[in-house]
């Protein structure tokens, strides 16, 4: 077994707080350590107290009652063994017995105590920490004196009253204050010559009042009270103080109040925030029911819970009167059975995990002895079991009163700075070794700009040996800059005047407020700054809150709309529709209200777009939030987009040509149905990019009709027409005329084109024809002309050389008339050949023009 050792523990011994500690084995709870603090408060010796069970030392009193004080020690140090927790015991009178103390003293005190775990995860000792109270009470035998002293004089004047951690004062029999110590005056936020003046009353919040009273008047009749009560400081800051009112008794009379006060307004709200996390783990705890029995010194089982029927599938009727072991001997080769064993023998409570085969489970088992036999608490940890390692840290949390404390803490030698010790958290958290640490003054760890305040501290409280509590910057090895709060008090350590610091990170403290405060800029930002319109509706649409944007949006001041009903705004044909969305929200959380029309400062209706979500749970909020903005240019835009698409639908469905609509900047091409129903395209994700197009241009026609589209596009030109061969869904090409009008920007750069392409195949089949057939014409002009003349040439011939022969006139004048007979046959084959050409070209220019 894992033992603790009790040497080398300088804090302990050096603390400030009386503390002993005791080995953790009921029912003796025997003294095996003990602190100078202890043996002044008690006026007892070591030597006396060491060995001893801690009932044979301290007596606890509460009045006459001695029974129930004793139990309440007991049970308090039974719980810290069983349950591995810390425990405080309330205020309660106590009797310090030692063999050579020849009057047993009376002490009122409060107590704390600790489990300290081995490695085994046992608690193997016990440190139980007083609050000395009765030094500060009324001593009998000085009271003539102290009554003067306080009633006359009213001053408390005592060597801890001012560097007690704690506000301390006291109350004459009306509540009016008599002395008060430093801390109760730094509470109060007066000076001490004016709270003298006063009386309680006026620092209690007035929703506190009646119960303070109550509470001082038991007190004046002779009760100890300790409670929590609302306060406001004569500066007006609220606070929340825990007191304890403890009676001032002379001669069985009690002629005023002493008290003890102590800030737990911090504490009160990180409880608070902490409210929500504790309620799910409370609701986690409420859920699992830990299994308990007890068994006598014979092993007959006197208690079985709930628990214990669940996990371990017995009822209580089954199993109260019989042995454990012969209800379950499978368990008997177990640690069941060992260590159940070895707690009554050693009586010493064991914790240990075990298997039980027959339920098929693991459990984890704590069984302490008592008097009357052995107490067991079992859980089941099967599905915990890979949680191991988050146990053994806890097993840890309470090893040592300094070294294994999860908060950073050191110790300074006061009149060098330097560090002394230092435990693992601070050498965890800091990023110096121990060695590193002790190589250094504190200086080094205190950010530059905050060491004169330091020194002002020290110069102020350290070598007054006064408590301090203050806000400082450090920084850690890797030059992080953290925010901590440092509690130190004055030791004696290893001979020397040093200081004991207790140093808590509150930088993720810090950051959360620095957060805090950037959200709530960020939300006037949004809000009171932003573009929307943010409003806040009761259920049934009245305004609540509205925000400044009203002026610029709606033009209307935010002031106007308060307590008015939102729906009075809207449209009459839209209000119907906008009050059922509006409704929507009984079973929903959030809705997105359609587009509606609102009246403006200038009785003219603007389109609204609006989210409302309701927000009335949340306290802050308390209603329903509507962020809205002006969409009126949208709605118009749409439209006249919306007029625009139905005029283009007609346009459409009114020709037969492929129209198209090319976005520059976007490189999207849309068709209407022409595209399908003259080229057979049907309208897939591809035809909607230029590449489609150009990809489809016949190979001969692509280079001078992307030229063609280049000098449009280059001499800035709105208009553009070309022909060429397009191909159609089944691979052939069809003729195609293609015109467009193009719009540019203010930088003359080209943004839409809007086109359409008509199918001119037939056209340019029958002008092909036209001019087959002309050619064909031309052919048969030429044969005729050049047939018909050839022979005429040879009888003009023939006739010419006639005429020149000599002969009879009569030949003379015949061939006269053949010669004038060919000349004209000649004359109207040329006007044939003439007209044939002119008809041909006036066929082809009405062509032309008809296409």
């Amino acid at each position: 077994m894992s033992m603790l050792s009790l040497q080398n523990i300088p804090v302990f011994h050096f603390s400030p707080a009386a503390s002993i500690i005791l080995q953790a084995k009921s029912p003796n709870f025997r003294l095996t350590e003990v602190n100078e603090a202890f043996l002044q408060a008690t006026n007892t010796k070591r030597e006396d107290l060491i060995g001893k069970s801690i009932f044979d030392v301290l007596t606890p009193e509460k009045g006459d009652d001695i029974s129930d004080s004793r139990a309440t020690l007991k049970a308090s140090l039974n719980e810290v063994m069983l349950l591995k927790q810390p425990n405080k015991i309330p205020l309660q009178k106590y009797r310090v017995f030692c063999n050579e103390t020849k009057e047993n003293d009376d002490h009122f005190w409060t107590c704390d105590t600790y489990p300290l775990i081995n490695e085994d995860g046992i608690v193997e000792y016990i440190v139980h920490t007083i609050v000395e109270i009765n030094d500060l009470l009324v001593s009998r035998k000085s009271a003539n004196a102290l009554n003067n002293k306080l009633l006359l004089d009213k001053s408390f004047q005592h060597p801890l009253f001012n560097d007690y951690p704690d506000g301390i004062f006291t109350l004459d029999r009306q509540g009016n204050f008599l002395s008060v110590n430093n801390i109760m005056i730094e509470l109060a936020e007066c000076s001490k010559e004016v709270l003298l003046k006063l009386s309680f009353i006026p620092f209690i919040a007035e929703e506190d009042f009646e119960i303070a009273l109550n509470y001082f008047q038991q007190t004046i009749k002779g009760d100890i009270i300790n409670f929590d009560i609302r306060v406001k400081s004569w500066l007006g800051k609220a606070r929340i103080l825990n007191i304890t009112n403890i009676p001032i008794v002379i001669n069985k009379e009690v002629i005023g109040v002493y008290g003890i006060a102590k800030d737990i307004t911090h504490t009160k709200e990180a409880e608070k925030q902490l409210e929500v996390y504790h309620k799910r783990v409370t609701n986690i705890l409420e859920s699992i029911t830990d299994g308990f029995f007890a068994v006598d010194r014979q092993w007959i089982v006197t208690y079985w819970n709930n628990g214990a029927e669940r996990i371990l599938l017995k009822s209580r009727e089954d199993i109260m009167g019989q042995n454990l072991w012969d209800i379950y001997p499978e368990a008997i080769p177990l640690k069941f059975y060992t260590e159940y064993h070895k707690a009554l023998e050693y009586n010493a409570s064991v914790h240990f995990e075990e298997y039980l085969a027959s339920v098929d489970i693991w459990f984890e088992v704590s069984a302490s002895p008592s008097e009357d036999g052995l107490s067991v608490y079992f859980r089941d940890i099967s599905n915990r079991k890979k949680v191991e390692n988050e146990l053994n840290l806890e097993k840890e949390k309470y090893r040592d009163l300094f070294n294994f404390s999860p908060i950073p803490q050191w110790v300074y030698d006061v009149e060098t700075l330097r560090f002394l010790d230092v435990n693992k958290a601070a050498v965890k958290h800091y990023g110096y070794s121990k060695s590193e640490f002790l190589s250094m003054t504190i200086h080094a760890i205190t950010l530059s700009d905050d060491l004169n305040h330091l020194k002002e501290i020290i110069a102020a409280k350290v070598k007054a040996k006064l408590f301090n509590q203050l806000k400082i910057r450090n920084q850690k090895k890797s030059g992080e800059i953290i925010y901590v709060n440092i509690e130190a008090n004055s030791i004696l350590f290893e001979e020397r005047d040093a200081r004991l610091v207790i140093a808590t990170d509150i930088t993720e403290n810090i950051k959360s407020e620095q957060a805090l405060k950037l959200s709530e800029q960020r939300f006037k930002a949004l809000v009171q700054d932003g573009s929307d319109l943010i409003v806040i509706l009761d259920a049934d649409g009245n305004y609540k809150y509205v925000s400044p944007t009203a002026k610029s949006i709606l033009g209307i001041d935010a002031d106007f709309f308060i307590g008015k009903n939102a729906f009075d705004f809207i449209h009459w044909d839209d209000k119907e529709s906008v009050k059922n969305q509006f409704n929507m929200l009984f079973v929903q959380k959030r809705v997105e209200v359609s587009a509606f029309r609102f009246i403006d400062g200038n009785n003219k209706y603007r389109w609204i777009e609006t989210i409302i979500t309701d927000m009335s749970d949340d306290p802050v909020i308390a209603g329903i939030i509507a962020n809205s903005r002006d969409v009126t240019q949208r709605i118009e835009d749409e439209n006249k987009i919306k007029a625009g698409l139905e005029r283009y639908n007609i346009v459409s469905k009114a020709t037969s040509d492929a129209i198209y609509d090319y976005n520059f900047l976007t490189n999207e091409v849309v068709w209407n149905k022409g595209i399908q129903g003259i080229f057979g395209h049907k309208l897939p994700a591809d035809t909607s990019t230029q590449e489609w197009w150009l990809k489809n241009v016949h190979p001969e026609d692509t280079k001078r009709t992307v030229q063609n589209f280049e000098n449009c596009i280059k001499k800035k030109k709105t208009r553009w027409k070309a022909e060429y061969r397009f191909r159609s869904a089944d691979g052939t090409y069809r003729y195609v005329l293609d015109r467009s009008f193009l719009i540019y920007n203010e930088k003359a750069e080209p943004v839409k084109m809007i086109g359409a392409i008509q199918d001119i195949t037939e056209q340019k089949k029958y002008i092909q024809a036209i001019e087959d057939q002309n050619t064909r014409l031309r052919e048969i002009a030429w044969f005729q002309s050049h047939v018909v003349r050839a022979p005429l040439a040879r009888i003009m011939g023939l006739t010419d050389l006639l005429k020149n022969a000599e002969g009879e006139t009569y030949y003379s004048e015949l061939l006269a008339h053949i010669l004038t007979s060919a000349q004209e046959l000649d004359a109207v084959i040329r006007s044939i050949v003439i007209r044939s050409a002119e008809v041909e070209n006036e066929h082809a220019t009405n062509i032309r023009k008809d296409l």
